[in-house]
């Protein structure tokens, strides 16, 4: 569909070029008389997407991640521009980024909606992440034993540096770097990755997306961290944390004909 009304442009002036490109493509969107809204605010304020059609990420990964809530609260499809490292989720080349971007404007992209994890915590708060929600000892040269259920009863105490639990997009991300499987998107699962587990039989755990997944601390005393898509740490009561597949999805858009083995060769280099 068409972008006609409004669209949102989120910066990152950090990265070389990001902002002269920002300036490109608003030129672009105004001359069509789309309203253009912009931001370099990190994460987006809550609101900013409201009433978008489709939101511009002009950054690397981690600033397609602080877009994440408010592209899910207002249901805005988003699509980024590399300007970062590898980009995995930025599939537009900043080298035909305004090519891109018309092609966006008028309708030519594939829309892919991913799913998405989140967390509940002891007190009550639910976060949402498009990657993963990482557990792990604030003390370095402590090991963490967390207790794992799912519905169907208990898993296996782990120990060790952590848990991560990942979804199909964040399988390329601190979950591969871990050890962990590389996992298709359109597969209706998550991973649970041992982060240097001391019983080296302790692997990754493959969990349906219908999977509910409690996880305790063992050890009262232990200092534990969570963070959600690599935002700062989650603060207040925590454990016991419940994982589970959101269920709210995010709506990705990519050029026509790009694959996800497309995306896996070009940024692995395989």
């Amino acid at each position: 569909m068409p972008i006609t009304k409004k669209v949102a442009l989120i910066v990152n002036r950090a990265k070389p070029g990001a902002c002269e490109l920002a300036g490109e493509l608003a030129g672009i969107a105004s001359a069509r008389g789309i309203e253009v809204v912009r931001t370099e605010t990190h994460p987006v304020p809550e609101d900013f997407l409201a009433g978008c059609e489709a939101c511009c990420v002009l950054g690397g990964d981690g600033t397609i991640l602080g877009a994440v809530a408010s592209a899910v609260r207002h249901g805005v499809p988003i699509f980024g521009v590399n300007r970062g490292k590898l980009g995995f989720l930025a599939n537009y080349a900043a080298e035909s980024a305004a090519q891109g971007f018309v092609s966006v404007l008028d309708g030519d992209y594939r829309r892919v909606d991913v799913s998405l994890l989140e967390c509940e915590t002891a007190d009550g708060r639910v976060f949402c992440a498009l990657n993963d929600i990482v557990i792990k000892t604030r003390d370095v040269f402590r090991l963490a034993r967390l207790g794992v259920r799912d519905g169907h009863g208990f898993v296996n105490t782990f120990r060790g540096d952590g848990l991560i639990f990942s979804t199909p997009t964040g399988s390329t991300a601190y979950n591969l770097g871990a050890g962990g499987p590389l996992i298709l998107p359109e597969a209706s699962v998550f991973a649970m990755t041992p982060i240097c587990p001391h019983t080296l039989t302790n692997r990754s755990v493959i969990f349906p997306d219908c999977a509910k997944i409690l996880v305790e601390k063992e050890d009262p005393w232990a200092q534990l961290v969570v963070s959600v898509d690599g935002h700062d740490p989650l603060c207040g009561e925590l454990f016991p944390l419940i994982v589970r597949t959101s269920p709210r999805r995010l709506p990705i858009l990519r050029p026509r004909g790009m694959s996800h083995f497309d995306i896996l060769r070009a940024k692995l280099k395989w």
